[in-house]
């Protein structure tokens, strides 16, 4: 079956087309079998990824995502690679000054590129559309694709949190 997705950014990068599109409840099943797929990997860098143990747990947290972005304190985007859903980027603990970057992609198609190009878009989008005056970056520790993103989409270390994640910082100059 074909699903309709509404498309905010679309680019293509080694032979691979990538699509920036709203979450629906449709690419859930996708979804969770990619978290599922890298799960060993996303949960020694990611707090929730064991949290997320069905389909049911993954189509709650698209609900949750598509009500926050109602209510403005976040906007979230599902990655399509030759499209099928491949990973998440989105911003949260979002206000009028300020928001969060937080993303995850699938080792399949990791090291591509993909991750960095997106973080641009977003980037490009919370200065000019949303008219933010700075964007935060935290990753793990250990996490150095990760924080290779962040530096790539010109983010500069902050500092350590009280959680000793790396906490990088955009601002809109």
């Amino acid at each position: 079956m074909h699903h309709i997705a509404f498309v905010l950014h679309k680019f293509s990068i080694k032979n691979k087309n990538v699509e920036l599109v709203l979450p629906q409840t449709w690419q859930v099943n996708d979804l969770f079998d990619q978290l599922q797929k890298n799960l060993t990997e996303f949960a020694k860098w990611l707090d929730w990824a064991n949290k997320i143990d069905s389909v049911q747990k993954e189509a709650d947290s698209i609900k949750m995502f598509q009500q926050k972005m109602v209510d403005g304190t976040a906007f979230n985007l599902v990655i399509l690679v030759d499209g099928q859903p491949a990973g998440m980027i989105d911003l949260h603990n979002l206000n009028h000054e300020s928001g969060e970057v937080g993303y995850w992609l699938s080792n399949d198609f990791q090291h591509l590129g993909i991750m960095t190009e997106s973080v641009e878009f977003l980037k490009k989008y919370a200065f000019e559309q949303l008219k933010l005056d700075y964007l935060i970056l935290r990753t793990h520790p250990k996490n150095s694709a990760s924080q290779n993103v962040a530096k790539r989409s010109s983010f500069v270390y902050l500092k350590d949190d009280e959680n000793g994640h790396k906490v990088f910082v955009l601002r809109n100059d």
